[in-house]
């Protein structure tokens, strides 16, 4: 099975698309305060960037958990 169109698709503009997805249901989440559902979205976003940005996105999200006063070690 040949996934590298995906990759590419993915390190280029799906992941671009996941993010527009991703805040679009998060927006929502808040609205209704659907907390568990807030960050299951974030969650799961960040496990599909990770895979494909690689460690960057990582220390992305350690940086803004920090700022809510989360260690991660990120």
């Amino acid at each position: 099975m040949n996934t590298s169109t995906l990759q590419q698709f993915l390190q280029g503009d799906g992941a671009w698309m996941l993010t527009a997805v991703a805040v679009l249901l998060a927006i929502k989440a808040w609205r209704n305060s659907s907390w568990l559902q807030l960050f299951s979205v974030i969650g799961f976003w960040g496990v599909i960037i990770s895979m494909t940005k690689g460690q960057q996105i990582l220390s992305v999200i350690g940086w803004f958990l920090r700022l809510f006063g989360i260690e991660t070690g990120l």
